[in-house]
């Protein structure tokens, strides 16, 4: 089971995080690169964080925290103004996430569990060498030996896999990590005032998760494109991460937007929930899934409580088919955490 938001790599990132081979990573002479690392350099110490979104309509107010990930490892954060938001509200909503699970019992999910050895590997025994353009492949090699390292393994990865692998290097060696902390500060601080806490939770049953799996392995994906941006933008995204965890920091909330990355996200994205084995199972429809049930969420607290409080993914929240969009469609008035529409 996964729990997170329905945002990019929904399935690959399930089929990893159950993925039981742990294969031995044989060592090879890097290549020689004379491109530097980027520095991210990230604020630290005690910062007031983001502002609240603040939702009114018909008198009842819904506040919402934006949360980003990655932060700053060595960051913490005020909690001063969401505390108050908590002290006056009838209910907090959770941020939305996605259940997989096989649609079967305790023993048809141990009989699963062989066919997940080698999900992440491409089909057939090809390899990254095999898999991408030859110049792409080259700028592969600069990339991954500055942030992965001498690893073979990764080499008979399909790529989006590889490009999931490139990511988790990467941030590490940013001075970034995820930012669990915020939901689970914020879930302590409800807890102190006695706010129930909303789980809003879609779940996707796959009816026969092996046949599913063995299908998977089976496909190709059109990920090329989406492994290409991946290294192509990884020492530009890592600047974009750093500046964008300082604006969640500070409060910045214009320098929040990043249309690279959105960009980034539907190529990938696209990768994974146009593919056949993805349109079976439905996974398809789950950004839009969760979406809706987030916004059912929202009207049902909105409507029984003067005061809600809501934590959502930055992401998920702006852009044009954003979750604030589709508020202010739903009749809503939205004010940002700086005054702006």
């Amino acid at each position: 089971m996964i729990r997170s938001p329905a945002r990019l790599l929904v399935f690959p990132v399930l089929l990893c995080s159950v993925w039981l081979a742990t294969a031995a990573r044989a060592q090879t002479p890097p290549p020689d690169t004379s491109v530097p690392t980027l520095e991210a350099v990230t604020v630290s110490g005690e910062q007031p964080g983001p502002g609240l979104w603040r939702v009114t309509r018909d008198g009842h107010t819904l506040l919402i925290l934006g949360t980003l990930t990655p932060l700053p490892r060595k960051m913490t954060w005020k909690t001063d103004e969401i505390d108050e938001a908590l002290a006056h509200a009838g209910a907090l909503l959770m941020p939305p996430h996605v259940e997989i699970k096989p649609n079967t019992g305790f023993f048809g999910r141990l009989a699963l569990l062989p066919s997940l050895i080698g999900v992440r590997n491409a089909p057939d025994g090809a390899t990254l060498k095999s898999s991408v353009p030859a110049d792409v492949y080259t700028r592969w090699l600069a990339v991954k030996a500055r942030y992965i390292g001498n690893d073979r393994g990764v080499e008979r990865y399909r790529p989006i896999f590889a490009a999931i692998e490139l990511y988790k290097d990467a941030v590490k060696k940013s001075g970034l990590a995820r930012s669990g902390d915020i939901t689970r500060t914020v879930a302590a601080l409800a807890k102190k005032h006695g706010v129930a806490q909303v789980d809003v939770t879609y779940t996707l049953l796959v009816d026969d998760p092996r046949a599913a799996i063995k299908a998977f392995k089976r496909s190709t994906l059109d990920d090329v494109s989406c492994f290409t941006q991946s290294i192509d933008n990884i020492d530009a995204q890592l600047a974009d991460m750093a500046a964008r965890a300082n604006a969640w920091a500070t409060g910045d909330v214009a320098a929040l937007r990043d249309d690279r990355r959105a960009q980034q996200r539907l190529t990938c994205l696209n990768a994974v929930t146009e593919g056949g084995v993805a349109q079976r199972i439905g996974l398809a429809d789950v950004p839009k899934a969760i979406r809706a049930r987030w916004l059912a969420a929202v009207d049902a607290a909105v409507a029984a409580n003067t005061q809600t409080v809501a934590i959502v993914s930055i992401d998920d929240l702006l852009g044009a088919d954003g979750y604030l969009a589709a508020l202010k469609a739903r009749g809503y008035a939205v004010e940002s955490p700086d005054g702006g529409e």
